[in-house]
């Protein structure tokens, strides 16, 4: 089983390798970079056992349930620790490949890939003496974790290099990725809290995701590459997320009947599916929902990633409460295609419309308006040499049907008023509604 355990914590490791791919949207980093930071985040655990052995064994500290004692030990000695342990192969990597560090992002993505080597090393250690029946949770709940935590180490240093905030930044950022990992390891360690500990844990990993989010989302609107002309295409983001976990699922299933039996195997799956795969469809989700807005800075908030709220397309005697995951759900992956680019703009209905005919436009600017709604600016021509035009905005449908034929975007005409200025608009400008029409390539 031992060679099993490997494969699959390799696998999980390169759930979150590849989702980082696929969200470095402006310059993808190559593999043969990745692959000695995985590996000597992997060799960091010999930092940590040799630490335990050289020193801290000797010190004579253990958990005691106390629970002052017991939250010092978590945060201490494994917590700062480990986190220093997973911090140092990012630091190798920044020192030797320096020339890829450039953008915020790549900070991020090099010290969790340090992380999940760290993780996968730990996996298959916990695999061997627990067994397959835990594969699940840790796959989302230690691998994510771990990335999360460490994470907080390279965005002080984002801090420090890209709002020039003060140098203590990144030892603050240190101790509070220590504090996290101290956080989340106390309740489930602390014997005092062994009947609810684990619901804590859990509250405070989703907790956890919401940061996340926003600190990817933050290295995202910093890039030095940026462009309006590219986003994260959410959907297939969740999509190989959702795939990768459902065979994740799938592998614990059959590792638990391959040691005990197919009941034990299905008695695992079920007692699992609800809760880890709850977490799962909300972390993933979640983290594939950014809202980029060039050299944006949103504020860190501790809020959960999901709240409850009614369907916009229910009227009120129909309205029903659903459970929503929060961030920018709308993809604007097909209409941003066309971003500086001539298209044609095609009336929805052909009998009541202002266009009259299939108009030739152009998007020119993207604009964020009130509660950062997004607008873009486009030109639509009068004629084939392009020589005249009217300046219009168009808004992406987000409700019922978005696409026609599931591939050309739907969007709402919106003529400005007089004083709407385009240079600097105001956030609370109302717009006259034209009409409704998709967006196809030009013939």
């Amino acid at each position: 089983m031992l060679y099993l355990y490997i494969l699959i914590s390799l696998f999980i490791a390169w759930i979150w390798v590849d989702y980082y791919r696929l969200i470095d949207i402006y310059e993808r980093d190559k593999l043969r970079y990745v692959i000695p930071t995985f590996v000597l985040g992997g060799a960091s655990v010999l930092i940590v056992l040799g630490a335990h052995e050289l020193f801290i064994n000797d010190l004579g500290f253990d958990f005691n349930a106390d629970p002052l004692n017991d939250f010092l030990m978590s945060t201490f000695q494994i917590g700062l620790l480990e986190e220093i342990a997973k911090t140092i192969p990012f630091l190798l990597v920044l020192g030797f490949f320096r020339k890829q560090f450039n953008e915020p992002v790549d900070f991020l993505f090099y010290i969790s890939v340090s992380a999940l080597g760290f993780s996968a090393v730990e996996n298959v250690m916990y695999f061997y003496m627990k067994g397959p029946e835990i594969i699940n949770g840790r796959a989302i709940l230690a691998s994510v974790g771990h990335m999360f935590d460490t994470s907080l180490v390279a965005y002080g240093i984002i801090l420090y290099r890209y709002k020039k905030q003060n140098i203590a930044v990144v030892f603050l950022f240190l101790l509070l990725a220590a504090l996290s990992h101290g956080i989340y390891d106390f309740w489930l360690l602390y014997k005092g809290a062994e009947s609810y500990g684990w619901i804590i844990t859990i509250l405070y990993f989703l907790l956890t995701i919401s940061i996340y989010a926003t600190i990817l989302n933050n290295c995202l609107n910093n890039s030095s590459f940026f462009t309006y002309k590219r986003v994260v295409d959410s959907h297939k983001v969740s999509g190989r997320l959702l795939l990768y976990y459902g065979i994740v699922f799938a592998a614990q299933f059959v590792f638990v009947a391959f040691k005990y039996n197919i009941e034990n195997a299905v008695r695992g799956l079920l007692g699992s599916f609800w809760i880890t795969g709850f977490i799962v469809v909300v972390t993933v989700v979640r983290l594939s929902r950014f809202k980029l807005i060039r050299e944006r800075w949103h504020k860190i908030r501790f809020e959960l990633p999901f709240y409850f709220g009614y369907d916009a397309d229910y009227g009120s005697a129909r309205s029903r409460r659903s459970l929503r995951v929060k961030g920018e759900s709308f993809n604007e992956v097909h209409i941003t295609a066309f971003y500086e680019e001539y298209f044609d703009l095609v009336p929805v209905s052909r009998r009541a419309t202002y266009l009259g005919m299939v108009k030739t436009s152009y998007i020119e600017r993207k604009l964020f308006l009130k509660n950062d709604e997004s607008y873009f600016v486009t030109r639509i021509y009068h004629d084939e040499a392009r020589t005249n035009h009217d300046t219009y905005l168009l808004k992406p449908k987000k409700t019922s049907q978005t696409m026609i034929a599931d591939k050309y975007p739907i969007v709402a005409i919106l003529r400005a008023n007089d004083l709407f200025d385009f240079e600097n608009p105001a956030h609370d400008s109302k717009f006259n509604f034209v009409e409704w029409a998709y967006i196809k390539p030009k013939n």
